[in-house]
């Protein structure tokens, strides 16, 4: 996931998750001083609430957590789907495509660099950053040959499917003027 669309993502989850704590604390208090308000200003022959006072807003409350639970649901499920699909897109061909870093995760979250590393891991992710024909820096998973055929500082062409790299080709030489 590109870092703006990831942004944005954990800023939903967190103020979904923040508004939703602080409307359960308003439904709860709103619920409980209403419901004292209403008992203690009944009419003494029909016991008929005269003022509700601030069980009045607990619809609002209510609407206001339904809003930040589906803004909870709504980045979750986009953040799922867009890492399901994010190598489901039609291959193109970049060239001069120019590798800035390379690195590998392990199954704890750990980022690791050097190849002995990658020896001793069990079963790593492979990635490597790119900077393409736009001039923005992405990075992308790639199998383990592209990882080892793609050197930090090599020019080349690309061959991308969303964030996957599938192939690439480095070029032999000075690399071109930009």
């Amino acid at each position: 996931m590109d870092p703006r669309r990831e942004k944005l993502v954990a800023f939903f989850l967190v103020v979904g998750v923040a508004g939703s704590i602080l409307s359960l604390i308003a439904l709860y208090m709103f619920a409980a001083g209403g419901v004292f308000r209403g008992t203690y200003t009944r009419e003494p022959v029909t016991n008929r609430i005269q003022d509700a006072g601030t069980l009045n807003l607990v619809p609002l409350t209510g609407f206001v957590l339904f809003l930040c639970l589906c803004m909870v649901a709504g980045s979750l499920l986009y953040g799922i789907y867009y890492q399901k699909t994010a190598n489901m897109r039609p291959r193109k061909v970049v060239e001069f495509a120019r590798v800035v870093g390379r690195y590998g995760i392990t199954r704890e979250g750990v980022q690791i660099s050097e190849a002995w590393e990658f020896e001793e891991a069990l079963l790593p992710k492979y990635y490597v950053r790119m900077v393409t024909e736009q001039g923005r820096s992405f990075e992308y998973e790639c199998p383990p040959e592209v990882f080892w055929a793609c050197g930090e500082g090599m020019w080349g062409e690309a061959e991308l499917q969303g964030r996957w790299v599938g192939r690439f080709t480095p070029y032999i030489g000075t690399p071109p003027a930009a």
